[in-house]
């Protein structure tokens, strides 16, 4: 009689490396950029807005020739601020995320992927931030100031 033949590995032998989660890409871009981009759409669409309705054949008028000037730009600010929101959020999430991943790495904590998912998620939530304080500031002005006297 022969032996019995068994392709499985032992237990002890299976040394099968453990993969860390990464942050995902677009995660990270949309913690980026996203509140960048809300502030240029923001200031680009509200100031164009305002500069064809106050400023028509470069001669400045006390009022707005559209009369719904004023909740039009409110919309807009509000779906930037939104906008902004969201991704001081998805920021917020992906510094939560690698910090997460980060404790529960064993003594490998070098590890340059680990180290620029940090990174990364870092500049997103200080970016956020920064963005954030500026959609509020100009939303602020907004509110204070016409759009015909800007």
């Amino acid at each position: 009689m022969s032996p019995a033949r068994t392709d499985a590995p032992s237990p002890v032998q299976s040394t099968t490396p453990t993969v860390t989660p990464r942050l995902p890409g677009s995660r990270a871009l949309i913690g980026m950029l996203a509140a960048p981009f809300a502030w240029v759409a923001q200031m680009g669409i509200t100031e164009a807005l305002a500069a064809q309705t106050c400023f028509p054949r470069n001669r400045p008028l006390t009022a707005p020739t559209l009369p719904w000037l004023d909740a039009v730009i409110l919309a807009v600010n509000v779906a930037c601020l939104v906008l902004g929101c969201w991704g001081a959020f998805i920021a917020w999430r992906n510094v939560r995320f690698v910090r997460r991943i980060r404790s529960g790495m064993s003594g490998n904590t070098g590890d340059e992927p680990a180290l620029l998912d940090s990174f990364l998620a870092r500049v997103g939530a200080m970016s956020s931030a920064l963005f954030m304080f500026a959609l509020i500031a100009t939303d602020i002005a907004v509110l204070i100031v016409s759009p015909c006297r800007w």
